[in-house]
């Protein structure tokens, strides 16, 4: 287990908790929440990234 474990309890949609853990591959609950939120601040970070870049060269917005 990984060090800065703690311990929490939260009410969550069941449905949503079974559909992450069958998109995500994960065997329990708690490793489905665990990849979610991963995913989440990978997310936060190419963003981050992407601002970073942009009007840089090599990179068009489009949007």
């Amino acid at each position: 287990m990984k060090a800065n474990v703690k311990r929490k309890n939260y009410y969550l949609d069941e449905r949503k908790i079974r559909r992450a853990k069958n998109i995500l591959g994960a065997k329990t609950e708690t490793e489905a929440v665990d990849a979610a939120l991963d995913l989440v601040v990978f997310r936060k970070e190419i963003l981050n990234s992407l601002e970073k870049i942009a009007g840089k060269g090599g990179v068009e917005k489009i949007f």
